[in-house]
């Protein structure tokens, strides 16, 4: 399949199984891909990646003081600040993936709600296939709000991925005008200690945190090839879609390395005060 080509289709997907990368590389290519859905230069894409080094990603509105500098640096943690919403997320062994597809695939499903249900029942479709019993949270579930912590897995928020009541999935999405950029990670197996040492949290933070995230090392064994196979099928039933397996164009190459240069990696980007306003954009979770 032909990405240039491929979005006069609404039913031809792409599909990426990219290899493990830096935070602010795999942050770029995610904005890239929105962009691309968003201005009709590209198909809907579903992506799967890791990241090397392991790397704490912050939410688009999240204080960088919560960040344990020193930590990050014995362990050998990179840190990044995502394009989306939510809270802080070690990304070691897990899986992340990506879903960038225009507005109008989700029908009345649109909405911000409506949409990470719609999401999060491919991503429980998928699971479920590999023989997994996660549950999806219900609409009553916490919402992200100031009795919410600063890390992702504290607590799930409506429509997430439950495993034995403990949350599996934590997602995060953002809109442009016409498109949707939802991703999210797939725990393989929780690394608390580490998380909590790239940390700076109240007192009393860490029970909360540990009670609260599951990973897929309590069911079985489970690797990253396997689940990606898995979601990836799911998301093509969920939304009629042919997926193909694709790779990123040159053009869009070009550009998520410019944007991780210029974004990214940079101070001003990763460390900077919490925004008082985030324009027109939504950014949730």
């Amino acid at each position: 399949m032909c990405p240039s080509s491929a979005s006069t289709s609404d039913t031809a997907w792409r599909l990426l199984l990219d290899p493990p990368a830096s935070g602010a590389w795999n942050m770029a290519v995610d904005e890239v891909l929105l962009d691309g859905v968003a201005n009709g230069s590209a198909p809907a894409t579903i992506r799967f990646y890791e990241w090397a080094p392991p790397c704490l990603s912050l939410g688009y509105f999240q204080d960088f003081e919560v960040v344990d500098v020193d930590g990050c640096r014995r362990l050998g943690v990179d840190v990044v600040r995502r394009p989306t919403g939510g809270r802080a997320i070690l990304h070691d062994r897990e899986l992340t993936y990506s879903v960038a597809l225009p507005l109008r695939l989700l029908g009345d499903d649109s909405g911000v709600l409506p949409s990470y249900h719609r999401l999060s029942l491919a991503l429980e479709r998928g699971l479920k296939r590999l023989g997994i019993p996660v549950v999806l949270a219900p609409e009553i579930a916490a919402q992200t709000g100031p009795d919410h912590g600063p890390v992702c897995f504290d607590r799930p928020s409506a429509h997430e991925i439950l495993l034995d009541g403990r949350k599996l999935v934590g997602s995060a999405q953002v809109r442009r005008a016409t498109a949707i950029l939802q991703h999210g990670s797939i725990l393989i197996e929780p690394r608390i200690e580490r998380l909590l040492a790239c940390l700076r949290l109240p007192d009393g933070t860490a029970g909360p945190i540990e009670d609260g995230v599951a990973g897929l090392d309590s069911v079985g064994d489970f690797e990253p090839p396997a689940i990606a196979r898995a979601v990836a099928d799911a998301f093509a039933e969920e939304f009629a879609a042919n997926l193909a397996r694709g790779r990123l164009q040159p053009d869009e190459r070009v550009a998520a390395e410019a944007l991780s240069a210029s974004k990214y990696q940079t101070v001003a980007w990763t460390e900077r005060p919490p925004p008082i306003l985030a324009g027109n954009t939504t950014r949730t979770r």
